[in-house]
């Protein structure tokens, strides 16, 4: 060992010695470094693209919490005396039958004071929205809408009435949303059901 030290120190410090490294220890070096430099890439690309996953999502859930809510508000919030499904064949509109309200309260609306229709349509921008009356829930995701009366995998608002009536003063809502966010080249989709009586 101590052959090697002085070998080594008579080559640093003597005439002879070059100031540099050989081709050898500059690949060594090179390649190391590149392992090291793509590990390190790979980790934060990683870190990034599963943050950006679980900010589409919790954004995604968020949305959906929002929009269920503001469906069970408005029902607490009118009482309806009736829920009829508006149209049978996609399911996409329940209408709430209000309670009479006496000739005292002045309506300003212009809309039929009696009915309230809760529906998955087009807004102003051609994305298929949650409208509650005339009112827009107002979301960044798309809710994906029923295409056919088949379609199980998209959104539907349906009323499950004792006997299959079209309508009823008790009986069960069915609300499955399928929202859409779009990410980069990527669609994220988040699949809720509710259900709940009245």
């Amino acid at each position: 060992m101590n052959r090697f030290v002085n070998s080594l120190r008579r080559r640093l410090t003597g005439k002879d010695a070059e100031g540099g490294y050989t081709l050898v220890e500059l690949i060594a070096s090179l390649t190391l470094l590149s392992v090291v430099l793509g590990v390190i890439y790979s980790s934060i690309t990683f870190g990034m693209n599963t943050y950006n996953k679980v900010r589409v999502e919790n954004s995604l859930r968020d949305e959906g919490d929002l929009i269920m809510s503001s469906i069970i508000t408005e029902l607490y919030r009118v009482g309806p005396n009736r829920i009829s499904q508006s149209d049978a064949s996609l399911s996409q509109s329940i209408t709430l039958t209000l309670p009479e309200i006496s000739s005292e309260d002045p309506i300003e609306t212009g809309e039929d004071p009696l009915r309230e229709v809760i529906s998955i349509k087009p807004n102003t921008s051609n994305k298929s929205a949650l409208f509650i009356g005339n009112r827009e829930v107002v979301i960044d995701s798309e809710i994906v809408p029923k295409s056919t009366p088949t379609d199980n995998e998209s959104s539907s608002i349906t009323l499950k009435c004792v006997n299959g009536q079209t309508g009823c003063s008790s009986g069960m809502i069915e609300i499955n949303l399928k929202l859409r966010q779009e990410y980069g080249d990527r669609n994220f989709d988040l699949k809720l059901e509710s259900r709940f009586g009245f």
